[in-house]
């Protein structure tokens, strides 16, 4: 197993180091210019790909299905939709009330998503059926940010428009802080819950009969994902398919199960998508490419191909 994490984590060693001296200007070990930008550019990836990617598992976990992620689900469009009221609402309002107001909008908007979820979960709905309520909400929050992106000013409008194509240069040196410290907190109630999340991994059904507290069990499940998944929209934006994805290349990867085993593995393939992404944007400077454009040409065959070996393996 030591051996797997170890393949696992040399190439993101490898990509991290290459994103630190290899820019669209070309190779430069300039410390103000990897201080300044190639460092903050980094982090984001490795902090934001890892996120998405744990909050992904959380997710298909705890929906008991492996379509689950924070963009099939609607959650990463919730956060975008309830940051874009404020962007656009709150422009005139001091820097520093308009970035905390921004984090708490995040946060409600995957949270009111989540709730959302859950509402229908009880009522028995069925995995397609989640699916579809999810891009139904993506679809509402589209249409809603498209409504105030019609009604905003020109400078209001700009600022957004960059902020909403979601990118891993969205986090400056004096984000980074905040961001690192954020990603950090969000991370570290995940181990205190393995056991009980390894029993939902089963099902809930089998968690509430060795004892769990289902109630407080979703409760914080729920938090912690929503969580994650704010502080990458808030800070780099929407990023696609890296929460969906990355859960079961590290499953093929390990070929285990046991969240213990498959957390560290998931963070890193998350982060390795995310820094293969960034690369691909520094050897093309010259094509107008979005993050999300490249994940989808990697994540949309990724999960046909996953869909096309359930159904060979349930045949």
């Amino acid at each position: 197993m030591k051996l797997k994490y170890s393949i696992l984590f040399i190439p993101v060693l490898a990509l991290a180091l290459i994103l630190l001296f290899v820019g669209e200007s070309g190779i430069s070990s300039d410390l103000i210019l990897i201080n300044e930008l190639r460092l903050p550019k980094v982090l984001a990836c490795l902090f934001a790909g890892g996120l998405l990617a744990v909050a992904g598992l959380l997710m298909q976990v705890f929906f008991q299905n492996p379509l689950a992620g924070p963009d099939i689900l609607g959650v990463s469009s919730g956060s975008s939709f309830f940051v874009a009221i404020w962007m656009l609402a709150g422009a005139g309002l001091n820097p520093i009330v308009q970035k905390w107001g921004m984090n708490v909008m995040s946060f409600l908007g995957a949270i009111s998503v989540f709730c959302l979820l859950l509402f229908f979960l009880k009522r028995n709905v069925s995995r397609v059926s989640l699916i579809i309520i999810g891009l139904l909400i993506s679809s509402f929050a589209s249409s809603g940010i498209s409504v105030l992106v019609s009604m905003s000013q020109a400078l209001q409008l700009k600022n957004f428009l960059v902020w909403s194509m979601g990118s891993f240069r969205n986090i400056t040196q004096a984000d980074l802080p905040q961001f690192v410290l954020l990603s950090c907190f969000s991370l570290f109630p995940v181990w205190f819950f393995l056991k009980p999340l390894n029993q939902f991994l089963l099902s809930e059904n089998y968690a509430k009969s060795v004892g769990v507290n289902v109630k407080k069990m979703r409760i914080v499940f729920v938090t912690i994902a929503a969580l994650q998944i704010s502080i990458v929209t808030l800070f780099c934006g929407p990023i696609g398919f890296i929460g969906i994805i990355s859960p079961h290349l590290a499953r093929i990867y390990l070929r285990r199960a046991q969240l213990i085993h498959l957390l560290p593995a998931v963070f890193l393939v998350g982060s390795f998508l995310a820094l293969v992404t960034e690369l691909i944007l520094v050897m093309t400077p010259s094509l107008s490419i979005s993050v999300n454009a490249i994940l989808g040409l990697i994540g949309a065959p990724i999960i046909v191909l996953y869909l096309y070996r359930q159904r060979s393996l349930s045949l």
